[in-house]
């Protein structure tokens, strides 16, 4: 019966479709069956999240739909249904709300929802309180996997971030986008900035994590990674690329665990760069030329507008030192003092514009109180982070990851970006599971004794 109606429903897939319309029902066939497994087993979305991850921007269908929030809500509802019918998964559930790095971005979520008692355009506000209520969940999902899964995860996010880099001469490139206009490397009109950092991290977490112990399979994976994050051009990138690792060693107790693979890293990212200049001159000479802008402090090329940014987030700030203006709310605010957020704004045709600092942009929109639990949330992440990596590959990566992540705020408005929450997620999911295994441990003393 299933073979007729398949059989049937191919038949007729060309008069609705036209030639693609074969192809379109086994897109809807897939979708329907992966909708199933999710449901069936919330971990398996979790793991197709971290797929999806380097792949967000193509995967958007539209400014509200996009492949990555249908998979999120299929996760949630079936992560939902296994909170009533796993007493394991729901105490493990239970733990993780005990944690105090989880209570503090919950705190800094719900601070997000009540400005837009005060907001100056609530409907930005309830955009943005709908994306960090998305976000909370992500990093609740996540904190949930059990090691094994989360160990799956990270390497099946390294690998698709890996894939994303030939992938982006493969998928179609979007009118308008950086790659279209500048040459700039963003698989399907990604932002080229946002990915080589989201590059870095799968990058950090693979060669001093996950393939810590396979060698091999680091160093053939590393020029991918390189290359993506040299053609993107990003400047930010090459910073968190170059400086991570060096901020690492100054942290007590890490040094050990980073050891001799920090000079391999720099010497193969420079005979990667060289053979790069060598071999595709079409690609590095543009990115060569901007990279040497950051030599250039004093030029307003190097900055590209940020410093204006700055200046009319700290304006805002001035204005609404306490509430601020409410979420998603700055572009609108700073219109009055932002030369560069007026002429983004022109270009758009419509209110627009980034502070280009996570700092600036949680006090413009969230005032005092908003950045201080930003900045506990932050202290909690790396402490608990910090902890973990002294004993654990993969928590060494996260950290890492971490690092970089602090290191694009600084330029890049990444308050409620995607990765920042996978990697805090993950730091709960290591969290729980330490602190379980020594719970463990004292019961089991305590039997012996």
């Amino acid at each position: 019966m299933f073979a007729l109606v398949v059989g049937a429903a191919v038949a007729y897939s060309e008069r609705f479709g036209g030639d693609d319309g074969p192809y379109m029902l086994l897109g809807a066939i897939l979708a329907v069956a992966a909708a199933g497994v999710i449901l069936l087993q919330w971990r398996i979305g979790a793991l197709l999240l971290a797929a999806a991850l380097p792949f967000e921007v193509p995967l958007a269908f539209g400014p509200g739909a996009s492949g990555i929030k249908a998979l999120a809500s299929l996760t949630f509802v079936s992560f939902a249904l296994a909170l009533l019918t796993d007493q394991k998964h729901f105490e493990r559930f239970a733990g993780l709300w005990q944690q105090p790095l989880t209570l503090a971005v919950l705190a800094f979520v719900l601070w997000v929802s009540a400005s837009i008692l005060w907001s100056t355009s609530p409907g930005e506000t309830l955009r943005g309180t709908i994306t960090f209520l998305g976000l909370l969940g992500l990093m609740v999902v996540i904190g949930s996997l059990e090691v094994r899964y989360l160990v799956l995860a990270w390497t099946v996010l390294v690998f698709s971030a890996a894939l994303s880099v030939p992938a982006g001469y493969i998928l179609p490139v979007p009118e308008g986008s950086d790659m279209a206009v500048s040459g700039r490397f963003g698989p399907g009109g990604a932002g080229p900035n946002t990915y080589s950092l989201d590059l870095a991290i799968a990058f950090f977490a693979a060669y001093f994590g996950l393939l810590r112990r396979h060698t091999t399979i680091a160093f053939l994976l590393a020029p991918v990674f390189l290359y993506g994050i040299f053609t993107t051009q990003s400047r930010t990138g090459l910073i968190a690329l170059v400086a991570t690792p060096v901020l690492a060693l100054i942290v007590p107790r890490l040094a050990g665990r980073l050891g001799w693979r920090i000079v391999p890293m720099y010497v193969l990212g420079i005979a990667a760069i060289a053979v790069m200049v060598l071999a595709i001159p079409s690609a590095a000479e543009p990115a060569l030329e901007r990279y040497t802008t950051l030599s250039q402090i004093e030029s307003g090329e190097t900055w590209n507008g940020r410093a204006d940014n700055w200046q009319g987030a700290l304006d805002v700030v001035a204005s609404h030192p306490i509430l601020g203006v409410g979420s998603g709310n700055y572009a609108e605010a700073a219109m009055d003092y932002s030369e560069s957020v007026q002429q983004h704004s022109r270009s758009k045709a419509e209110v627009a514009g980034a502070t280009h600092n996570v700092v600036l942009a949680v006090a413009s929109e969230l005032g005092l109180v908003g950045l201080i639990l930003l900045l506990a949330t932050v202290f909690l992440a790396f402490k608990t982070a910090w902890l973990i990596a002294q004993r654990s590959d993969l928590g060494t990566g996260v950290f890492l990851g971490l690092i970089v992540a602090m290191i694009a705020g600084m330029s890049q408005p990444w308050e409620e970006h995607k990765m920042v929450y996978f990697i805090f997620g993950s730091v709960l999911a290591l969290q729980l599971h330490y602190s379980g295994r020594r719970a463990s441990s004292a019961e089991e003393h305590e039997r012996h004794t």
